[in-house]
Parts: C-alpha cells; structure tokens; sequence
C-alpha cells in the first residue's frame, strides 16, 4: 500500500519496552541538543527565540568583551590572595575591583549598542528593554565556545538582521 508509514515493532515484554523508551529518549534529546546548538527556532527556549533574540546573539558574538575574561581573572585574584605577602593580597583585592567596575562599564557600552542597533533594525519591535539588556549581558558574560546556541557570527563581522 503506498504512503504508508510502516509500523514500529512492539515489544513483546516491559524490559523491552523500557529499553525501546530509552532508545527513543535518548535519540529525540541528541536531536533537540544538536538543534538549540544550531540555533534553529523550533528547538530554542522561549528566551532565545525570535529575531530580536537572534540579532543581540549576533550583536554580543560580533564583539570582543570583557565579561568572558571574568572566570581567568578571578582565579588569578584567587591565587594572588593566597599568597602570605599583604602587598601582593592588596593588589589581588583591587585588582578584582578593577575587573568588576571594567565589567560594568562593558555592560553599559553593551547595554548602550543593543539599544542603538536594535531600534534602528527593529522599530515596531515589543520585546522589553530590560530583557533584552540582561539577555546580551550574560551571553556576554559566557565563555565563547560554551554559548547556547553557538555563535553564529565571527569575533568582528558587521552583523545585519536575519529573518
């Protein structure tokens, strides 16, 4: 009979079936994995669908920032306290504050481009600014490569709106 799916095999006893489950579980994960990496909207969390999402994404990828250093500084800040001199413990302590103030004002510049960018690429656009702001900061904030989805755009590259 044409255009007819075939029929799965039942499994005969619960082990099976269990196993079966599994199998299918594990197969429709990977698949759900390997889509929200690629960014495909049908796979995404409803925090990081839609194009205004997509467009502070590639906004926050196209630059280098700050906030992705934070992890290396502040094990360097922790190491340098552990050391029994109070001179290099004092500059560990301010150089921790030095890192914090340079990451807040990062966030500010960050905070400025997304406005800017988005309400000229967007202007009918209803998400919320504060939103979208926190969105782009703590995508800024993640390591390069462990970002959920992965960058689409290279460190640099002029970053247009995509549909």
């Amino acid at each position: 009979v044409a255009n007819r799916r075939l029929a799965a095999p039942t499994p005969t006893n619960t082990k099976e079936a269990r196993a079966l489950a599994r199998q299918k579980r594990t197969q429709d994960s990977a698949e759900r994995r390997e889509g929200m990496a690629r960014g495909d909207d049908r796979f995404l969390t409803a925090r990081d669908r839609g194009p205004v999402r997509r467009y502070v994404r590639d906004l926050v990828d196209a630059r280098r920032n700050v906030g992705s250093m934070f992890f290396f500084g502040t094990v360097t800040v922790l190491v340098l306290s552990l050391v029994p001199v109070y001179a290099v413990q004092l500059g560990s302590n301010l150089l921790f504050v030095a890192m914090l103030l340079t990451i807040i004002m990062d966030s500010v510049f960050l905070a400025r481009l997304i406005r800017k960018q988005v309400s000229a690429a967007f202007p009918k656009s209803s998400e919320r600014w504060g939103s979208l702001y926190l969105y782009g900061i703590m995508r800024a904030l993640a390591f390069r490569r462990m970002r959920i989805p992965k960058p689409q755009v290279n460190v640099g590259d002029k970053v247009q709106p995509r549909a």
